[in-house]
């Protein structure tokens, strides 16, 4: 039967156990399932690629190596490779700049700049309710940030022939 989008789930929500974000949410339910909900209706690829797109990034540092994923691991699950991809081209390295790397490299591959899209939309919402307490950081992470990434994932949709037709979130 392969990798299915509820294995996708069940690992997302075992990998981010006990991890929340700064406002003490928990990451699964906050982040990566409505991630996973607004790709959906890209396929099952795309809403597996949303929900798996930070499993490397957040656990390559956990104490139990039990609970580490890195990218082999995840294709000895069964993981499809064009997912393992995708989360491979939005996955941070150490040291990497955003912009001129995370961001670029994100924008060449089509699934995973298809799931920067959409995480970068959600950004650039969540900056509204973020200026009604914080507005100099919400300017801030707007102007410096999400919207020179979007800038650049766009240009690389728009450019991209063979998968550029879907529409433009």
């Amino acid at each position: 039967m392969g990798f299915t989008v509820p294995d996708a789930h069940l690992l997302a929500l075992d990998a981010h156990d006990g991890q929340v974000d700064q406002h003490g949410d928990d990451h699964y339910l906050a982040h990566l399932r409505p991630l996973g909900a607004a790709l959906r209706r890209y396929g099952p690829d795309a809403e597996m690629a949303g929900l798996l797109s930070d499993i490397v990034a957040t656990t390559r540092d956990h104490p139990d190596p039990e609970r580490r994923y890195d990218l082999d691991r995840l294709r000895g699950l069964g993981v499809p490779e064009v997912v393992v991809e995708a989360v491979d081209a939005v996955t941070q390295r150490p040291g990497e700049a955003y912009m001129s790397g995370l961001v670029r490299r994100a924008a060449a591959h089509p699934l995973g700049r298809l799931v920067m899209l959409v995480g970068n939309s959600r950004d650039l919402a969540a900056g509204a309710a973020l200026a009604a307490t914080d507005p100099d950081k919400a300017r801030t992470l707007r102007e410096g940030r999400y919207r020179p990434a979007r800038r650049i994932l766009l240009a690389a949709e728009a450019a991209d022939r063979r998968y550029g037709c879907r529409v433009l979130v």
